[in-house]
């Protein structure tokens, strides 16, 4: 297999990364999970505070059954969303947009990235969700994500691109969500789900507003 420069979604089991398990949201199929907030010694934290810009990327990985397929584009209404809540107007996180596209092999000039995976199959998998981003390999208990998905599953996975104070550093996961089922046996023809559970997963993590 193939791996890809941003990270590794690999259908191996969920203790093989840290001993972990599935939360029950997951394992018993919430539309919308994300990772909550972190909390390091139980107090909240500002790890997203100092973050001011990231990149999307503009291509949908996509899985069949355990094996990568060829990506698609991100349709147009999945980037408008995410371009609105991460943004700097109105209701957004405060993150300034840079797009320009690195190539392969390349970073983008941001402090985070974010990426898209969409899984087609007829079966459900326990996926490993790390990062394997330009030779850094990361699978953190608290922030890598394990889990029973659905056809039709979307998940979205922010990483670090830069080494920001003690916490942040190139490749390591900041934030995950998983959106169940929702393009369903339809796919990309129910974008409109995809849509909405974008905007539910954003509604559920206010903690990744920048100053």
């Amino acid at each position: 297999m193939k791996l890809r420069p941003w990270f590794l979604l690999a259908a191996v089991a969920a203790a093989s990364c840290g001993g972990y398990d599935a939360p029950d949201e997951v394992t018993f199929g919430q539309l919308v999970y994300t990772q909550p907030a972190p909390t390091p010694g139980g107090q909240p934290s500002d790890l997203f505070k100092p973050l001011t810009s990231y990149y999307l990327d503009p291509s949908l990985e996509v899985w069949k059954d355990g094996q990568q397929q060829l990506p698609q584009a991100l349709p147009s209404s999945t980037v408008t969303t995410i371009t609105t809540r991460m943004g700097t107007g109105t209701g957004g996180f405060g993150y300034t947009q840079q797009t320009n596209n690195p190539g392969p092999g390349g970073v983008p000039n941001a402090d985070v990235g974010l990426r898209l995976a969409y899984i087609q199959t007829t079966q459900a998998y326990y996926y490993n969700y790390c990062s394997i981003y330009w030779a850094y390999y990361y699978c953190y208990p608290g922030w890598a994500y394990a889990g029973s998905y659905t056809t039709g599953t979307v998940l979205v996975q922010m990483v670090g691109l830069k080494t920001i104070g003690t916490v942040v550093t190139p490749g390591k996961a900041l934030w995950v969500s998983a959106l169940y089922s929702v393009l369903g046996s339809a796919g990309l023809e129910n974008a409109p789900r995809l849509t909405s559970a974008l905007n539910q997963a954003f509604d559920q993590s206010p903690y990744l507003k920048t100053n």
